[in-house]
């Protein structure tokens, strides 16, 4: 037999995560049921009756009345039913007052957002004074959509951005970059580092379970590390050591614990002037230099700081170098720099072996000896017949190596004295156009009007005219007779009588610089006007950029011959030449190069440093290394292969003042993110 209901013992909070609630509970006496989910009462009864033989017993319980008078009815069922209108209870009424309140909030929130002042309501906090502009000008509502695209729509475009991804462009960093591309170019402002990502990974380990690192092929906003509306007085560029370990694999709590020791820095090549402090310390600054004045090495002598401290730049020239090479680079070139030549012939040798070359000077008849200017070899290698016996005989040959029993090297000599020939009647007749035809065919593109002015030093054809006067008096007439054998069309002049000169005048030694024709080796030369002379550099340079070409087999020789340590000018021994990555070489001719924007991860400024006592001299850091063998660096043209001429730096020596309660530790004292060059370009020299 069922027994009777238990009592119900509980507060008068009844069902209180219940939304509905018995309507009977106000009277005292809840149905023991209860509301539905609806809200509807489902009629329930007082009791349950049960059988007691033949007769129903009701089991009301206490809490209810007890046994009721009259009972189940005949067929068991309760004569008390439980009816009643459910209640809300409390928890739901204060839900619907909160959904109220919110759709009420939300409600105003929509008619600010359509408000025409809302940007001011929406702004949260001040620009930087870098960026503070932006708010001071222009129409309120147009203002914020300098930097953000949908700060001119409408709230129903925002809604809209669920859908419709495209209403959210121009993104935050493309609007940074229109008026910051100058800093940075567009197309790498969205990598880590403004690196290309592939070269990141390159040079990256993979990393383990337990390192963080993003995938540095993921684009980064300017948002990520550059935060506005933090006061005027907030820096932009500031970035705490969490922001730049929360990508890197490496985490480093402390630098004179956890940093590693440095590798190659600040010298990743060679120095660009061919320069060995050791040797100048040791060697030659202990020499007396004249009878009472002697040399100091200090670095100071050569070394000042920039406007703003920050670098240390290198003086010129004739501040540091000019008063012990000057005197040896004016007497490298005191007869001047050759730039065409008639070398010794046999010629009666070539003649045997049916190589005719027609008039060549008495003087210059009787064996073979002597080189070809180098900028004459240049020249002769526009003519492919030229070019093809250079290549036999080798760019760099000398006329002492030809071999009179060899009938190539004597075919390909032959060949070479007409292309001498060929080549100095051309410019006999045209003049200047025909160098800059050949350098042109050399160069394959067009010479600029500054380049050709360099080139040429104010050639003349009045200083060519030994050529045709006093050495080859019969070339006129040969070459003309011998083109149309080849029928080729002779050039035809460019100058029409031209007046007669003072030819011993042009012959004196030019001492200001300039051209003079020497009788002795036959020869015109350029005497230069000093240090940096513009006709040097620009031949030199010339040489240089024709070492990718189709000619490089010929002119990379030659540019090793100009560029030798004791050729005149004794450019070779101070300015380095380096092959590029894609072999292309430069002329070094500059101490260093001020890029105007970063290319490195790490910076350093001197300017804070040299004010403590005990670095003001260069040394203390910068300690040379009288061991290393600097010179043996310059004989290769890979610049990254190379010995330093200085002991490495330490880690150690920046950690003892730099701790994170003296001088500072944080990584962006010596790091910065942005290293890619400035799309704006350009360099300073020093």
């Amino acid at each position: 037999m069922r027994g009777p209901l238990q009592e119900f013992k509980g507060d008068n909070y009844e069902r209180p995560n219940q939304t509905w609630r018995c309507g009977l509970s106000d009277e005292g006496a809840p149905c023991p049921t209860g509301p539905g989910r609806r809200g509807r009462c489902p009629g329930a009864t007082a009791c349950h009756p049960v059988r007691d033989g033949d007769r129903w017993v009701c089991n009301r319980s206490q809490a209810r009345g007890g046994t009721c008078e009259t009972g189940p009815s005949p067929e068991g069922e309760c004569c008390h039913v439980y009816q009643c209108t459910p209640l809300r209870s409390i928890r739901s009424q204060r839900g619907r007052f909160v959904l109220g309140c919110v759709l009420a909030t939300l409600g105003g929130l929509c008619l600010l957002l359509s408000a025409e002042g809302r940007n001011e309501a929406l702004a949260p906090g001040d620009l930087s004074v870098q960026h503070a502009q932006l708010l001071q000008r222009g129409e309120v509502t147009k203002r914020c959509a300098s930097c953000h695209a949908a700060a001119d729509q409408s709230f129903g475009q925002w809604l809209q951005h669920i859908v419709n991804d495209d209403l959210a462009l121009p993104t935050q960093t493309d609007l940074c970059l229109e008026c910051h591309q100058k800093q940075i170019a567009k197309q790498t402002a969205k990598w880590a580092h403004n690196i290309d990502p592939l070269v990141l990974l390159a040079n990256s380990p993979p990393p383990t379970p337990f390192q963080r690192r993003v995938d540095p092929t993921q684009e980064l906003a300017c948002a990520t590390c550059h935060r506005e509306h933090h006061g005027a007085a907030h820096d932009l560029t500031l970035m705490s050591d969490n922001a730049c370990q929360a990508c890197h694999q490496q985490q480093i709590h402390s630098f004179a614990t956890d940093h590693p020791e440095f590798k190659n820095w600040p010298t990743r090549r060679r120095t660009q002037i061919a320069f060995d402090h050791g040797a100048h310390q040791l060697k030659h600054f202990p020499k007396e230099n004249g009878p009472k004045e002697k040399l100091e090495f200090a670095c100071a002598t050569c070394h000042k700081q920039d406007r703003n401290g920050a670098f240390q730049r290198t003086l010129d020239y004739e501040s540091t170098c000019a008063k012990c090479h000057e005197s040896k680079i004016e007497a490298s070139w005191d007869s001047g720099i050759a730039m065409f030549s008639l070398p010794m012939i046999e010629v009666e040798t070539l003649s045997a072996a049916g190589h005719n070359i027609g008039q060549w000077p008495v003087q210059a008849s009787e064996e073979f000896d002597g080189p070809l200017p180098p900028i004459t070899k240049l020249l002769l290698a526009a003519d492919q017949r030229a070019a093809a016996a250079l290549e036999t005989l080798g760019a760099d040959f000398d006329f002492f190596d030809v071999n009179p029993d060899d009938p190539a090297q004597l075919k390909a000599a032959g060949e070479i004295i007409w292309a001498t020939k060929r080549l100095l009647y051309d410019i006999s007749v045209q003049g200047q156009a025909a160098l800059r035809s050949r350098l042109e065919t050399v160069l394959d593109r067009q010479l600029t009007k500054q380049e050709f002015s360099a080139l040429t030093a104010r050639l003349s054809p009045e200083n060519l005219a030994a050529i045709t006067d006093r050495w080859l008096t019969r070339l006129p007439a040969e070459m003309p007779t011998k083109m149309a054998r080849r029928g080729s069309e002779p050039p035809k002049s460019s100058v029409s009588n031209p007046p007669e000169q003072d030819r011993e005048a042009a012959r004196r030694r030019v001492a200001a610089g300039g051209w003079l024709h020497d009788e002795t080796t036959l020869s015109i030369r350029y005497r230069p006007t000093g240090h940096a002379d513009p006709w040097v550099t620009a031949w030199i340079d010339i040489m240089t950029e024709a070492t990718t070409g189709r000619h490089s087999k010929i002119t990379k020789p030659l540019l090793k011959q100009m560029m030798a340590p004791t050729a005149a000018g004794l450019c070779g021994s101070c300015h380095s030449v380096d092959r590029m990555e894609n072999d292309r070489c430069v002329v070094q001719w500059f101490g260093k190069h001020v890029e105007d924007a970063p290319s490195s991860f790490t910076s350093f400024s001197h300017a804070p440093h040299l004010t403590q006592k005990q670095l003001a001299d260069c040394q203390s850091c910068h300690q040379i290394n009288p061991l290393a063998n600097v010179m043996a660096s310059y004989t290769a043209d890979s610049p990254t292969d190379f010995q330093n001429g200085f002991q490495p730096l330490t880690k150690q020596s920046c950690a003892e003042c730099h701790t994170s309660q003296a001088a500072g530790d944080s990584c962006m004292q010596c790091h910065q993110y942005h290293v890619a060059p400035s799309s704006a370009g350009g360099r300073r020299h020093e």
